[in-house]
Formats: C-alpha cells, structure tokens, sequence
C-alpha cells in the first residue's frame, strides 16, 4: 500500500511540474523548462540522491563531463533565474497550489512542500454539480497522463541523425518546414478549451478564446457559481493530450540535431506574429486550437461539430467524382485532415493536423513522417523539380476496431493554388 502511495504522490507532483512548465511565467524560456524537468524527474526517479551541478551542466546544457564550473556558470545562473520564476507562478497562476516546488538557495534537488489553502468566497460549496466534477476529472486525467511523455522529450539529449537526408518524400514537405536559419512552432490543442466548449454549447471565435473574461462571461454561467468557478480555472490551465505530445516527439525526431529551432507553444500562449514569419506547424481542430481559424477560409475540407448530438465531421466545400458533402465519423470511422499552405505573409509554412476525434493528431503525425505514407500522397500531390511537395490537403479515412485505429487511407487530396 505504501508504494501505491508513494506513486500517486509522484504522478501528482509530475502534474504539478506540467503546470509549471506550461505557465506563462516559464513556458517561453528553454534554459529553464530543460533545467526544471531534468532536476525533477531526477527526483522522482532517485529522490534520495542529490543533484549536482557538474551533472546538470553536462546532462542538461551539454558541456563536457569535465568541464571547469568555476569559469561556465550556466547552471547558478539558471538555477537561479528558476527560482524567481518559481516564485512569480506559486504567487499568481499557480496561488492555488495545494503543493509548492522550489528549488533551495545554494542547491539543485528540487523540494515539493504542501502549503495550507486559503479559504475564499468564491470557493464552491462541498457538493459539487456532476458536471463540473467529470469534467475537472478528465482535466486531471489529462494532465498525468501526459507529463512522462512530455518530459521525456525536454529531458532526453540523445539526439538522432536526421532522416531527411536519406528519404525524399520526407524531405519533400519537411524540408520546407524545418531547414533554413527561421524558427518552426509547433502549436499543441487545448484541452480545457474543448472541455469548456462542452459546458458553453457552442464554439469560441478566435478573439473570443485569446479573452479570459470570455470563458467567465458567457450568459449561461451567470445563475450558476460552480460552472463559473470551473470556467475561471480552466481559463487559467495550461493542458494538452497524449496525442498531441506523442504528436510532437514524432515531428522533432525528424529534425534531428536541429531540434533547438523547434518552439512547442500551447494554442493559449500562441499570437498571431509567428503566423506571419514562422513555420508553423498546427495541431487540432479549430474546436480545440482556434488558430485554425486563420487558414480555414483557404481549404476545402472544413471541420464542424454538431453540438446537440455531440459528433464531429468535415464538410467538403466542392465535391468531386461523387465524394460526399460531409464526412462524419463514428464508431468504426474517424476522419484526419492535413494542409500544406503558406503562412499569412508567404515567408514560411503552415501544415495543419485535424481530425474529428483527438487520436486523429495521432493519426495524421504518423501519417506525414512516414515515408512510405507521404509517398503515396506524392503520386498525386506531385513535387516539383527540387523534390519539393507543392501546397495541398488531403483527408485519411481511419477504420477502428475497439477504439484503436487499424488503418487508414487518403480519401480526399485538393492542390492549393494560393
């Protein structure tokens, strides 16, 4: 009973570390995420070894084993840097905390301590409505069940050799999305978002979603101080799914050394600059990342949810060769959408991932970093003299058996001509 115990308390406090991570206090600085998620899991993994700052230097920044500490004092500075931003997120986003992480004065093993909570007015009564319970519920859920896989990615320093050398339908897309001296962002969904939609019936516009006081605003919660509660902290949450961050791993993995280029922005924490001089690289529906928004009107695949019988499908704008008007997924189908178009001002790229369910991000990474999948798309979205992909969008059609995609195939390809 103990070791279930003690393993609880460590998937808590590892979902505490996402929250930490993910906050805007500390989500833009690298240096700082790599430190904090390296000292972290090391904690977990060993908590009764001391993390010193001759191994933080090498694991984390990539000095060598032997390297003077006296002369490169990258891991004080860092160390010191998280330590104030440590205190800015514990005394704001994160004011109501049941557990504080700090990293002491003159040390590098992180401290996880409870702290009493502080009554307030709006604090819910005891009984909760069922709603909101099933869904802060899934927000936790969540939450665990994606750390490990995110911190396994910040943490690991093994870098692979790129594959876009040795494989042409590969490097026929992502050679227009991650080579060159730019940066490439990719935009994970938010999950509290569609979570929150669930309560709103109905889908936020994209100025609607960037406006906290939207999520607290809306007429239905105004006779209703739980849902209010509710909607106020998940404005505030920063969560994602495992298929977005298995998403991620896929896509970094193909930049091999070059993976320091890579920014991994969450939908809340996004702005509309790097649409106009970045890569992007987007992923979700506009249900769940509203940056969608931007490109939708330039495709024809169009993504919809029906809110009173709670499906998701894609509305085809011009039907051909007796394709249907609408795409709906089910039981045994699911539905993934992929575009390859220019960003806002034409100085880089844009490759959206959609589908009608979350695995559908799953689904469609898998699908545009395998080599033998972007080359059957190839044979129609043919590439240009320099083995360049030109601009399309294509739709894969997954059958599932038990809830697990089995397979897929592309049902759908449009060129872009923009």
């Amino acid at each position: 009973m103990a070791a279930v115990g003690h393993g609880a308390r460590t998937e808590e406090r590892r979902a505490l570390l996402q929250r930490v991570l993910w906050s805007r206090q500390i989500e833009r600085s690298a240096r700082i995420r790599h430190f904090l998620a390296y000292v972290c899991e090391k904690k977990f993994a060993e908590p009764s070894v001391e993390v010193h700052e001759q191994e933080i230097g090498v694991k984390v920044f990539g000095r060598k084993p032997d390297y003077d500490t006296m002369a490169d004092n990258v891991v004080r500075v860092t160390a010191s840097q998280a330590r104030r931003k440590l205190e800015q997120y514990f005394a704001a986003d994160g004011a109501s905390e049941p557990v504080i992480l700090e990293i002491p004065k003159g040390q590098y093993t992180p401290i996880f301590h409870e702290r009493t909570p502080v009554s307030t007015a709006e604090d819910p009564p005891s009984k909760r409505t069922r709603s909101t319970l099933i869904l802060a519920a899934c927000v936790i859920l969540l939450s665990t069940s994606t750390i490990w896989l995110g911190i396994k990615w910040r943490t690991d320093r093994t870098l692979v050799r790129s594959e876009l050398d040795s494989k042409p339908a590969l490097r026929g897309l992502w050679s227009q999305l991650l080579a060159g001296p730019g940066r490439t962002d990719i935009v994970i969904p938010d999950s509290s978002l569609s979570l929150f939609q669930e309560l709103l019936d109905r889908q936020l516009t994209l100025s609607e979603y960037l406006n906290p006081s939207t999520w607290v605003s809306a007429e239905k919660f105004a006779s209703n101080p739980e849902l209010r509660l509710f909607a106020s902290r998940a404005a505030q949450r920063r969560f994602t799914s495992l298929a977005s961050v298995t998403g991620v791993y896929r896509v970094t993995q193909l930049a091999g050394r070059d993976q320091g280029r890579i920014s991994i922005i969450l939908a809340r924490d996004f702005n509309i600059r790097p649409m106009k001089s970045d890569n992007v690289v987007l992923l979700g529906s506009i249900r769940t990342n509203p940056w969608v928004e931007l490109i939708q009107d330039r495709l024809n695949f169009r993504f919809g949810f029906d809110q009173e019988s709670h499906y998701a499908y894609f509305d085809n704008q011009n039907p051909q060769g007796g394709e249907p008007a609408t795409y709906r997924d089910d039981s045994t189908v699911s539905y993934c959408h992929i575009a390859f178009l220019p960003n806002l001002d034409r100085t880089g790229n844009v490759l959206m991932i959609a589908g009608t369910e979350i695995e559908g991000i799953e689904e469609g990474t898998e699908f545009v970093t395998s080599e033998s999948s972007l080359a059957q798309l190839s044979r129609i979205a043919k590439p240009d003299k320099d083995g360049r992909m030109p601009y399309f969008e294509t739709l894969l059609k997954s059958s599932r058996v038990g809830g697990v995609v089995s397979s897929f195939s592309i049902v759908g390809v449009r060129l872009l001509h923009l």
